[in-house]
């Protein structure tokens, strides 16, 4: 009885950290392999990096303003791709982005 115990535990807590590591990974994607049939690309640089190295069909919205367009505008039933210079700017949009659509996000850095 006590060894069920433990492997049912056991099982529970594997389960749990699979679901939380999942939840929080973000996964780097080539850009050079991107297809835009399969995400919606949204470009969190600032203006300027995006209009100096565009990204071909992204939306840009930089990642200031992604909390209050995800209210209003960004509706995608694929999953997403965030377009990035850094893992931390694109992790907090993941996060954002997770907290309000529930959806998987992919990144790639830009350029």
């Amino acid at each position: 009885m006590e060894v069920l115990a433990v492997v049912i535990s056991l099982i529970i807590t594997i389960t749990l950290i699979k679901f939380v590591f999942s939840f929080h990974h973000l996964e780097k994607i080539d850009p050079h392999a991107v297809k835009s049939d399969r995400f919606c690309l949204i470009d969190i640089r600032d203006y300027i990096s995006a209009n100096n190295s565009p990204f071909p069909g992204a939306d840009n919205i930089p990642l200031s303003y992604l909390s209050r367009e995800l209210n209003k505008t960004v509706d995608c039933p694929k999953e997403i791709l965030l377009i990035s210079d850094d893992l931390r700017g694109a992790r907090l949009a993941a996060k954002m982005i997770r907290k309000k659509r529930n959806k998987h996000v992919f990144y790639t850095k830009a350029g």
